[in-house]
């Protein structure tokens, strides 16, 4: 008795889980225009990260996302083929994309507007690291320059030099 290949899906281990389970997915639901997209989307589980595929739908007239792999993509075009919002479901190299074709020259906010999304979170804009930290910003200035604080607004630097006997005694 010959046994039956198993799909490519469960090979590589993707799943397919409730949208909530994603870990952006609160990432997907301040940046959305319509957030009831999000009823119809899944969490796409590859190995153990759940990452949100949202549907095409009222704003959104495109989506994609772009895998580690040909195999990844193969896999996950093949998981959400015939599910509704995931029409026209297509695999170019490791980029799986649903929806209508993105138009090429399309400016930034018109790529954002084409997939649904705001221009900035409704919650306000992102938070910025605090002004000193030496993280990962390092040398990175020149891609994503930061302005700079007023000169009086500065935050006390964690490593100040307090004199002796400064400190409050309980």
């Amino acid at each position: 008795m010959t046994p039956f290949p198993a799909p490519a899906g469960q090979l590589l281990g993707v799943r397919l889980l409730p949208a909530s389970a994603a870990c952006d997915h609160e990432y997907w639901t301040t940046r959305l225009v319509n957030p009831r997209l999000l009823l119809g989307a899944v969490a796409v589980a590859l190995y153990r990260l759940p990452l949100l595929a949202v549907p095409v739908g009222a704003d959104r007239r495109g989506g994609f996302m772009d895998l580690s792999d040909p195999v990844f993509a193969d896999a996950l075009a093949g998981a959400l083929r015939g599910r509704p919002g995931f029409n026209q479901v297509t695999v170019c190299g490791q980029v799986v994309r649903w929806g209508e074709p993105m138009p090429e020259g399309l400016t930034p906010d018109a790529r954002r507007r084409f997939q649904g999304l705001r221009e900035e979170p409704r919650y306000g804009p992102c938070i910025r690291p605090p002004a000193g930290h030496g993280g990962r910003d390092v040398g990175v200035r020149s891609l994503f320059p930061v302005p700079e604080s007023p000169p009086g607004r500065q935050p006390t630097s964690p490593w100040a030099v307090v004199e002796a006997g400064a400190a409050h005694a309980p």
